[in-house]
């Protein structure tokens, strides 16, 4: 790999210069301030030649409230309170109408102010441009002085003037504002007149029309003896007079049946003929119930003092026979009589019935006359509402005549102002200062550094000399202290005391997964937060390289606990082990395996794999790259120290990120030596260092231990 070239900052000119530049406006100072001083006699002249022009405002407001002296509506309502109903008026005001009669009314067009025609109209006409007349430029002279603003979101609005006379202008806007107001009255009182006439016009059509329908209405009742139900005649009331008469005839009638029915029940006898006599007031049936009771009590009497057989009982049996008969014959004469009174409640009954089927005859053929009447009627009354509305109106109408109000109040009468608008001399001669200075310096940095003599006493004392690079007598320059790589920090990790790489990392796993020791997990979040502030966005995965400067066992021991973190932060991680430092077994068998101490998805890479032709071009670094295109978030590689073999350029070109993992001796500055060294001093800014120290110490028989020996002593002596 090709290291990068190497420029030195130093010789490079800074972006701007602040001493060059003031020594340019230093040498051209009298060039500043002539011009500067030219621009404020400009203005002087600008001050003394010029007119001032005086604005008087006057100030009205659009008053949303309807004022009422009387119930009666106004033909045309108010403007409304909603805000584009009052922006409205703003360009009602600055109209050409309403400012027109304004300026006819107060007699401008003779006015030299406008009438006059001004230096740039007399040289557009001495073209043939321009050829308005005169009294259209004295109005547009006019109008261009007119500013008409709302006074933010109230319903305010301010008329302002300008002119050379504060009179003038003061008599103008009050003009303008009393011409708007009279305006909107004038515009009421034609609306009410126009609606007036016409109402007036139209009333007379309707009353012919409310005449000729009421005329219909009477007209039919005439033809089809239609009566009005107050006369007491119509043919509905006779119904009812009937109907009450037939109900009243059928209860006579049902009597009369009753007592006729009970006259044959009751007989002939003693008995019967007091039923009668309840049934049908008789005195005769009473007088002879009482003479046979009479006699039938004698006879009773004398049977048992004299006997059957003597001659006064013969006698009383006898007038008893004869009463009897007399009773019967009483009898019969009742029920002839209750007879009688049956059939004649029955035929009664039967006479009003026949005229109740006439008058219900009558009453279904004038059915549809009453649906035609009811028509009629309508639009009698349809009409005849029409015309009262009419006639309301037209009363209101002409009562409102001269009682309309304007919802334009003025709040603020214009004044002649006592001070000019323009020009205001204190910040036109600062204004023209400033410019002219910035002026005068844009002019002294344009002609560029003044050329000066070597024996120029004149010359600056204080601008320093360009540096000579190649002069033999300077001094030799202090070579700039290279950059240090980003720090992320210091970590005491867990582990066995002097154990391996493998009991040190599962001890880092089983506290980092551990419930409710948060402090390690912490600390590697913080890590990962740092590593992505360093990272470049763009599509997955991450490339970080995990190295060291004196041993591998501080990059395997960051390695691990960083992609575990990563585990544990749900990110797809992929471990890649340079195989240089792992045994053969490892690197003999190629593809993806778990880690037993990590528990993460490992593959080993050998870096002699394109060297020869025994192990397979797929465990190369960038075949595996290849291989595992965008399924992790981030691939991990620890690679050897940069001391030992197996280390690769090919590595550092690749990764996103190069961490080197310090052991708590050694310093970043040497980390930034070897980086400078190996890709030089521009490539440091993709590295960055963190000290790892083991949280326990080394036991007093760790150095016995075939296992690990030869990796305590490279990691001490790294220390070391």
């Amino acid at each position: 790999m090709m290291k990068p070239a190497r420029i030195d900052e130093r010789t490079l000119p800074p972006l701007f210069d602040i001493g060059a530049v003031w020594a340019i406006l230093w040498a051209r100072r009298l060039m500043v301030l002539a011009i500067a001083g030219a621009a404020v006699l400009l203005a002087l002249s600008y001050l003394a030649v010029t007119k001032p022009s005086y604005t008087a405002t006057a100030s009205i407001l659009i008053d949303p409230r309807d004022t009422r002296a009387t119930n009666f509506n106004n033909v045309l309502p108010g403007i409304g309170s909603d805000s584009a109903a009052i922006a409205s008026q703003v360009f009602v005001i600055q109209s050409p109408d309403l400012l027109g009669s304004v300026f006819k009314n107060q007699k401008l067009d003779s006015d030299p102010e406008f009438a006059g025609a001004g230096l740039m109209s007399r040289l557009l006409s001495l073209f043939g441009a321009g050829a308005t007349s005169a009294q259209d430029a004295a109005f547009k002279r006019f109008q261009s002085k007119v500013s008409v603003e709302r006074e933010g979101l109230t319903y305010v609005i301010n008329v302002s003037f300008t002119s050379p006379s504060p009179e003038k202008a003061a008599r103008i806007a009050n003009a303008i504002v009393d011409q708007y107001r009279a305006g909107l009255v004038g515009e009421r009182e034609t609306a009410n007149s126009d609606v007036n006439t016409l109402l007036t016009d139209r009333i007379s059509g309707l009353q012919k029309d409310v005449s000729d329908a009421e005329r219909a209405v009477e007209d039919f009742k005439a033809k089809h003896n239609i009566l009005n139900s107050t006369d007491g005649g119509t043919l509905q009331s006779q119904l009812d007079q009937l109907t009450s008469q037939l109900i009243a005839a059928q209860g006579d009638a049902d009597q009369a049946k009753d007592r006729y029915n009970q006259a044959l029940a009751a007989g002939s006898s003693p008995a019967g003929l007091a039923k009668l006599a309840d049934i049908l007031t008789s005195t005769s049936a009473v007088k002879l119930r009482d003479d046979y009771n009479q006699r039938a009590a004698e006879l009773a009497s004398l049977e048992t003092m004299y006997g059957p057989r003597h001659p006064t009982i013969g006698r009383l049996q006898s007038e008893l026979e004869r009463m009897k008969r007399l009773m019967a014959a009483e009898a019969d004469r009742i029920r002839q009589q209750l007879k009688a009174n049956y059939e004649l409640a029955v035929q009664n009954v039967q006479k009003l019935q026949g005229k109740l089927e006439v008058l219900r005859q009558q009453s279904t053929n004038s059915n549809i006359a009453q649906v035609q009447l009811r028509q009629l009627e309508s639009r009698a009354q349809a009409a005849r509402a029409v015309l009262d509305d009419f006639l309301k109106r037209a009363q209101e109408t002409s009562q409102m005549q001269g009682a309309q109000t304007s919802e334009a109040r003025k709040i603020g009468a214009a004044t002649p102002p006592v001070q000019p608008t323009w020009p205001k001399p204190v910040l036109l001669l600062l204004v023209s200062a400033v410019l002219g200075l910035l002026a005068g310096c844009g002019l002294a940095l344009a002609l560029g550094p003044v050329q000066q003599r070597e024996d120029n006493p004149q010359a600056p004392k204080d601008v320093a000399p360009k540096p000579v690079a190649d002069r033999k007598d300077s001094a030799p320059v202090a070579p700039r202290p290279l950059p240090t790589p980003a720090n992320f920090g210091e970590y005491r990790l867990p582990g066995v005391a002097g154990g391996t790489a493998y009991s040190n990392i599962k001890a880092i796993r089983k506290q980092l997964f551990q419930t409710g020791n948060e402090a390690l997990s912490l600390a590697v979040l913080k890590i990962m937060r740092q590593m992505v502030l360093h990272l470049d966005d763009h599509g997955k995965p991450f490339v970080i390289l995990v190295s060291s400067i004196g041993s591998s066992f501080e990059a395997r021991i960051a390695g691990a606990m960083l992609g575990m973190g990563m585990q544990r932060a749900e990110q797809n991680v992929l471990m890649v082990e340079i195989g240089d430092q792992l045994s053969e077994s490892m690197t003999s068998g190629a593809g993806l395996f778990i880690d037993g101490a990590t528990g993460l998805r490992t593959v080993v890479c050998s870096s002699v794999a394109e060297k020869g032709s025994t192990v397979a071009d797929r465990n190369t670094f960038r075949s595996i790259l290849a291989e595992a295109g965008s399924a992790f978030d981030f691939v991990l590689v620890t690679a050897p120290a940069f001391n030992e073999n197996g280390w690769k350029p090919e590595l550092f070109a690749r990764a996103d990120l190069t961490l080197l993992a310090l052991g708590p001796s050694e310093q970043p500055s040497e980390a930034a030596r070897l980086l400078a060294q190996q890709f030089g001093a521009g490539q440091i800014g993709r590295s960055a260092t963190l000290v790892v120290a083991p949280d326990s110490a080394r036991p007093a028989d760790a150095a016995n231990d075939p296992r690990h020996v030869g990796e305590w002593r490279r990691s001490t002596a790294a220390r070391g």
